[in-house]
Formats: C-alpha cells, structure tokens, sequence
C-alpha cells in the first residue's frame, strides 16, 4: 500500500497571475493580478490600495526645485509639527492614467500612455509577468495624454576607496519622466 500523501492546508499561488509593479514617483505598488483582467478593473484595485496604504496622499519627487515636496511647518496653540505635502489621491479612476515603457529593457527611456478602452485586458496592451507600468493623476480639465509620467528610480554612485567622506552616503535618487501619446 502507497504511503499517504498529506494534504496542505493553503493554496498554491496560481501561475496564471501576473505579478505587476505600478510606480509613481518615489512609489511602488505590488500586485497580483489575472492576465484577463481589464484596465478598469486594475485601476480600482490600484485605487483602493492605495486609499488604503496611503490615506493622506502620496510624497512628491524629491528635489530642490520642487515646492511640493518641501517640508512645511504646521503651528497650533500647543504643537509645532513638521509635516510634508501630500499628492491627493483622486476620487475616481477616470482620474489616473497609465503608461507603459517605451523599451521594456529600458524602464529609464520613458512611458507610452495608454488610452484605455473598457475592453482592454493586460494581455492585449501586451503586458506580462513582472512588468512595470507607470501611473499619475489627472489634474482638473487635464486631458489624457497631457502630462507627463514622475518616476524616480535608486541609483548608485561609485566612490573612489581613497576619497575620504564618500564612504557611508546614502543612494540618490535620480527622476526620470517621460509620456507621448500613445497605444
């Protein structure tokens, strides 16, 4: 008599889902998605996420030349508390739109956007396991196709071992942007 197979108590992941890496700015969201889903669906998934992870908004691109991402200083009779301004998230998916890379092998060289149809699924915008796809929100009147897709990606730089007080820094983050109309 064969020996008794024991069964597992969870499900294995499925290899039909794919897993997805939607970026803006200095953020990254993971998820695990059908290749069937469509865009509308994926979008309000990637909404409530995000309502969910970052109630208060997004952080903006680190940079000297960019005022939103300064930190500012809220006073009240008892506290001072440094707080930073936020991206608003918006209220509907009709509000974000989504780009892919222009070179797959190249995430630095841009973003074409996608215009998205209530059809469309992953699969036919020729999305596959591991991709990454760029997102940013519609601001008011701002048609799709517009703006342009903020993406910052870690970079390292390379010190020589001899110069002292390069050792220790920490990584900068370089920004990368780019959109055309597209797909």
């Amino acid at each position: 008599m064969p020996p008794k197979r024991k069964l597992s108590t969870f499900d294995p992941p499925s290899d039909t889902n794919l897993t997805l890496f939607l970026k803006h700015t200095i953020h990254t969201i993971l998820l695990l998605v059908p290749p069937t889903q469509t865009l509308p669906q994926l979008l309000t998934l990637l909404l409530s996420t995000l309502q969910e992870r970052y109630p208060e908004g997004l952080s903006p691109l680190p940079s000297p030349g960019n005022p939103a991402s300064k930190a500012t200083t809220t006073l009240s009779s008892t506290t001072t508390t440094p707080t930073e301004r936020r991206i608003p998230l918006p209220e509907s998916i009709k509000n974000i739109a989504l780009a892919v890379p222009l070179d797959p092998h190249d995430l630095k060289a841009g973003w074409t956007e996608l215009r998205l149809g209530l059809g469309d699924t992953l699969e036919s915008v020729g999305v596959r396991e591991g991709g990454v796809l760029a997102f940013r929100f519609l601001g008011e009147g701002e048609e799709e196709g517009e703006g342009e897709f903020e993406v910052a990606w870690p970079s390292y730089e390379i010190y020589d071992e001899g110069d002292e007080g390069d050792e220790g820094e920490e990584a900068e983050e370089r920004t990368f942007a780019g959109g055309e109309e597209g797909l």
